[in-house]
Parts: C-alpha cells; sequence; structure tokens
C-alpha cells in the first residue's frame, strides 16, 4: 500500500484558521508517519489497516504552506502545495444549493466576469450513490476566476464573496450537494435510528437491501443507474372514448382551478388526469399559426387543441419534466373558427401531480403576437383517467438512489470528515416539502448528527428557508410550503444557526429560481452577524409573541426588528389574517406600532391567532425589518 493522503488534502486547498487542524490518509500498515506543516510537525503510526490520522496545531489565517507526509523508515512522501489558511465552509443540500453560477444567467453574468479571487476556493464532490461507507471523494480544489467560477455553486459563491470581502481572509467552500435528495439521505444511519418518526421506514429498506430479489431487480437498471420502482402508464385508453375531441359532452364532468395539482383539490394519488377547456379566440386569430402555454405540467402530459395533437413531454419513466414550461405550436390548419377545444392529458406517477405554476404562464395566443393572448387560468373541466394510488417513491431504494437511507451521507459526507470546518449552509427541503410534520426533528436531527460527526459543538449551521412557489395565493390553511417554513424555522431553536428568509425572491413557475445573489448575500448576513458577532441585524422579523390589545386588536411582537418595523414597498403591511377561538381566518387590517404589528377585524373581537403569508406563494407579503429583509412567514396558533 503506497502513502495517499484523504481526498480534500489537494493543491490550493484552504484550511480552517484558529482550530486544530485533522491530517489523515493511508499508508503501508504499521509505519511511522510524520506530518509538517507550517513549522509545525506531528507523528503517528499507520494501523494494522494502514490509516493513519494526526491534528496539527491550530493556526492563524495566511500562507501559502506546504503540507508534507512521510513514510519515516522509507522516505516515501506526498507535498501538497499552495495552502491557504483562512475559513471553510460546507455548502449542501439538492438543487437550489447544487446550481451552478452559469444556469443563472444571465443575472449572473457579471458574478462570473468578475469572479477573479486567488483567496476562494472550492472543492465540489461528485455525486454518487453506492452501498456502504465509502471513504474517498473525487474532485479537486480550483480557484476562483472567470474562466471556471461558472461551474461553482451560485448560493456559496456569492456566500463566499461576501465573507472573504468583509473578513479579508482566505475562504474554502466543499460543495457537496444533489438536486432531488431528501435531508435523509443526508443522515447518518444512527440517526435514522434513533429517529421514531423514521426508524420503521429505515428498518423496512434493511430488511430487504441485500436480499437476492432486490439483487435480481438492480441488475436491470435505467440509463441512469437506478430501478424504478415507479407504476408504468396504463395507456391513453380514454382516446377512443374521444376526450380530446370538440363534440365530447364533458357538461357533467366536474370543474378544477388550474394552474394546481389535482392533490390540492383533495384527490391524494398518483395517475392521470385529463382536463379540458373550450374558450372563444378573436376572429383575428382565426386561420393563424398560435401559441399554447401550459406552464409546468407535472410530470408527463400530451396535449390538443380541436381534436389534434400540438405536443407532448416525457415518456417512460422520466420525472425531469415536471416543471418544465411546455409552449406548443398551434397549427394554423387547426384554427378553422372561433371556438378551440384544449385537451391535455396529465400524467404523473409520484408526488403531486396536474398543470402547474403561475396564473400567468397558462394562455394562449397568435405565434407572431406574443404579447396579445387569452389567459386560460381558472376552471377546467377534470376527469380522472388512471388512479394509481399514493405513490412516494420513485425508484427503488438501493445502490445509485440517491434517496435511500444515509446514502448520501455514506457517499458525499462521511469522506470529508473530520475535516475542519467554520460550518455549514445549507439549502434543502422541497424534497420533503409535504413532510413538515417530520421534517422539524429531521433538520435538527441532521445538525446534532453533523456536530456530532464533526466533533465540534459549535460547528455554525445557516439554512435557507423555502421562498414562494406554484401559483400565487394571499392564503391557504393546509399549505404544505407555510407548514414547512415554520418546520425549518425550528431549527433556530438550536445554538449557533441562523436562516436566510427568501420568501421574496421565488419564482410561481419555478421552484429553481435563478436569483441566488440574495440568498447567498443573507446566508452571509446571517454567518457574519451569528457567527463571526459583526454588528449586523442577522435576518428579518422572526415572530416572537402574540399580545391582546385592550380594544381588541391582536399585537404580533419580532425578535431581530430592531425599533422599527419596514414594509418592501412602503405600502400598509399586508397578508395578515386573523381568528378568533371560532378559528375562521378574515383577511385583516394591519399597521406598524414600532417594532409590532398590530392586526385587526371588524368580525374577530376576541382574536385568539395572527398568520402572515400563509400560502405556497404568498405574493405580495411585505413586512419587512429596518434593513429591508423580508418577514418570515408565521402562524401564533397550533391549530
Amino acid at each position: 500500500m503506497s502513502l495517499q493522503l484523504a481526498s480534500l488534502f489537494q493543491d490550493h486547498a484552504v484550511l480552517q484558521r484558529d482550530r486544530p487542524l485533522p491530517v489523515w490518509g493511508s499508508a503501508p500498515p504499521l509505519v511511522k508517519i510524520r506530518v509538517a506543516l507550517a513549522g509545525n510537525t506531528a507523528c503517528t503510526l499507520s494501523n494494522a489497516a494502514g490509516g493513519f490520522f494526526v491534528q496539527l496545531p491550530a493556526l492563524p489565517a495566511g500562507g501559502p504552506h506546504t503540507l508534507t507526509v512521510t513514510v519515516v523508515k522509507t522516505g516515501e512522501s506526498i507535498a501538497v502545495h499552495d495552502l491557504l489558511v483562512g475559513e471553510v465552509w460546507l455548502a449542501s443540500g439538492q438543487s437550489n444549493m447544487e446550481m451552478r453560477l452559469n444556469a443563472c444567467l444571465p443575472l449572473t453574468a457579471e458574478v462570473i466576469a468578475t469572479a477573479d479571487f486567488p483567496e476562494i476556493r472550492f472543492f465540489t464532490v461528485p455525486t454518487r450513490a453506492h452501498l456502504g461507507p465509502q471513504h474517498s471523494v473525487g474532485g479537486n480544489w480550483q480557484v476562483a476566476t472567470p474562466e471556471v467560477a461558472g461551474t461553482f455553486s451560485a448560493a456559496a459563491f456569492v456566500f463566499a464573496r461576501r465573507l472573504h470581502s468583509e473578513l479579508g481572509v482566505a475562504v474554502g467552500v466543499i460543495s457537496s450537494s444533489w438536486g432531488g435528495s431528501i435531508i435523509q439521505s443526508w443522515l447518518s444511519r444512527p440517526a435514522l435510528a434513533l429517529n421514531p418518526e423514521v426508524s420503521d421506514w429505515l428498518a423496512r429498506y434493511e430488511a430487504q437491501a441485500w436480499s437476492d430479489d432486490r439483487w435480481a431487480l438492480m441488475e436491470s437498471p435505467g440509463s441512469d443507474g437506478r430501478v424504478s420502482g415507479t407504476p408504468k402508464d396504463p395507456g391513453n385508453t380514454s382516446l377512443a372514448l374521444g376526450w380530446h375531441q370538440t363534440d365530447f359532452a364533458d357538461a357533467t364532468w366536474p370543474t378544477m382551478s388550474l394552474p394546481g395539482t389535482w392533490q390540492s383539490a383533495g384527490h391524494k394519488h398518483s395517475g392521470v388526469y385529463w382536463f379540458r377547456r373550450t374558450v372563444e379566440i378573436p376572429q383575428a386569430w382565426v386561420g393563424r399559426e398560435l401559441q399554447l402555454h401550459l406552464g409546468g405540467v407535472d410530470k408527463q402530459d400530451i396535449s390538443y387543441v380541436n381534436g389534434i395533437e400540438v405536443g407532448r413531454t416525457g415518456k417512460g419513466q422520466e420525472d425531469q419534466y415536471w416543471n418544465t414550461p411546455r409552449v406548443y405550436t398551434v397549427p394554423a390548419a387547426v384554427v378553422t373558427g372561433r371556438t378551440l377545444l384544449i385537451a391535455v392529458r396529465a400524467y404523473s406517477f409520484i408526488y403531486d401531480g396536474g398543470i402547474i405554476g403561475a396564473d400567468s404562464s397558462l394562455h394562449i395566443g397568435p405565434a407572431d403576437a406574443p404579447d396579445a393572448h387569452l389567459p386560460l387560468a381558472g376552471d377546467w373541466r377534470y376527469q380522472c383517467e388512471h388512479n394509481l394510488g399514493l405513490v412516494t417513491e420513485t425508484h427503488l431504494m438501493g445502490h445509485g438512489e440517491r434517496n435511500s437511507p444515509n446514502m448520501l451521507f455514506d457517499n458525499m459526507l462521511r469522506p470529508l470528515v473530520p475535516y475542519a470546518l467554520r460550518g455549514v449552509i445549507w439549502y434543502q427541503g422541497e424534497g420533503n416539502a409535504g413532510e413538515a410534520a417530520i421534517y422539524k426533528r429531521l433538520m435538527q436531527d441532521l445538525i446534532l448528527d453533523w456536530r456530532r460527526q464533526w466533533g465540534q459543538a459549535d460547528l455554525a449551521f445557516h439554512l435557507v428557508q423555502l421562498p414562494g412557489f406554484q401559483a400565487a395565493k394571499e392564503y391557504q390553511a393546509a399549505s404544505h410550503w407555510a407548514h414547512f417554513r415554520e418546520a425549518q424555522a425550528a431549527a433556530l431553536t438550536l445554538p449557533h444557526t441562523g436562516m436566510a428568509i427568501t420568501i421574496d425572491v421565488g419564482e410561481a413557475g419555478d421552484i429553481h429560481p435563478k436569483d441566488k445573489v440574495p440568498v447567498g448575500e443573507r446566508l452571509a448576513t446571517s454567518a457574519l452577524a451569528r457567527t463571526y458577532g459583526r454588528d449586523l441585524v442577522p435576518n428579518g422579523p422572526l415572530f416572537a409573541s402574540l399580545v391582546i390589545d385592550a380594544d381588541g386588536s391582536a399585537r404580533c411582537r419580532f425578535n431581530d426588528a430592531g425599533a422599527r418595523l419596514t414594509t418592501t414597498d412602503g405600502q400598509p403591511p399586508r397578508l395578515f389574517f386573523i381568528a378568533g377561538e371560532d378559528r375562521v381566518f378574515h383577511p385583516a387590517t394591519a399597521r406598524i406600532d414600532g417594532a409590532d404589528v398590530v392586526v385587526s377585524h371588524p368580525a374577530v373581537t376576541r382574536p385568539a391567532a395572527v398568520r402572515y403569508a400563509w400560502a405556497d406563494n404568498p405574493e405580495g407579503c411585505n413586512l419587512a425589518g429596518p434593513t429591508g429583509l423580508p418577514a418570515s412567514p408565521f402562524r401564533s396558533d397550533r391549530w
């Protein structure tokens, strides 16, 4: 066995300042190893399997330095050059943390063009989902230049740039994220086993994970290396019934407001639904080529106009198009009169399904006059073609499936432990957005789990609260995303934590909003205030308590509100709702009174609860703190 260092010890690495520095790797068994860095040395003996570990004294910010590791008896040596000592952060989560600067163009064009920072360095961990604990990762440290910065995590780079500017030291980011990942895959097995809310799920997986039957299925993976566990489309059986035709009688079909999911309309299953709508178009459009804009269709669709197929997206078990905007050309030959029948067959084999996105994304109009269009948001006739039951697992758990229990911890985190860090920035949750009830503990479990893994009780942890998404609504009592944001905010009860509130920078029609600059900046503000002790307001206002005034108004009090609250547009606060003991919420009148918001409604004489921005996408919410950072959505009740 030859001498080898752990994956992160490569040229251009950044080491954490002011903390003891672990160094580890492998060598021939039972040989003396000497490690030297910046005038400090440490010695150890490799174990029977060849592994070795030392801890060097803490260093102040500076460099460049060279790390030298030597097998004393043979003289075999490794030298790692151009090491800087500064601040090291782990950036992790799912697609919105993974999302690169070059995927956020044109918003990040200037960020990339000016990314000439010799002291900002990134190590991006390649994605991998292999069974069993792994001990190494691929990747290398890259110095920030305009030529390579486009491949860096957008949110993490903006975070690092701000820290480098404010602290004046090198900043290293270890980026370990995977789109579509759930939090359970990032937790270690012991952490999952000790959580009663997911331990049964772990046990069921482990009862069959290594069986012959399971591995017989594993021998026929798809092109992405995963084995699908989702139901197949039973087929377009309603085509023969004429559900796409203009003369089909759909008057007895119920109506559903679109955009939206059929689950949100009360149909709690996966499957195939048809949506139909008849529209009258201007005479001037007759005989012209039109464009049908549907927004996203979750997951696949076949779309018809006047009985003619005009487009389809997705086939087989493809799940990547669930949020891709559909834009289909309607040939002029189809537009023979002023009446158009639009029919959409939507197929979703897991989780939610339907025509989703913003109201503005759903319209039809002339191809040569895109500004002249008819809105299609509103009531559509609908019918279920196939009920496939509630499906919650996209692929067979196990080798190749990122969302297997502790899979990403074993592959993309364990090999990084215990590299010295200052903290973690975390942007994840879309994959768990329907699991607010268990996410509160899972989020706190993850923070405590990673602190145990690194042996750092004060490991900082700053998370991104999910922004607005899907059709804008003022209030949704059963909003998945509102409940989920509440579960995320509960992590702030742990010490050394912070949160970037991003309710104002989402996109109704895109779960991957491109404006990652505010996200990175707000993460950095949180870290500078809470981790580095800078005199900054760390985040927007956080609800603290509800007090009932003598006149029957409800007074909301906040943390991090300063001396006076503000609104982002100078208008009175919007999207406050108030209820009495009857639990009926009314749109409230709200006014700022110093650091409080006073809420009232004539029908509520004895207030019992207040909610703010309580919807998946509460567009128009405007409460902010003294520096303009948005307030976190909240509810005072736990009904």
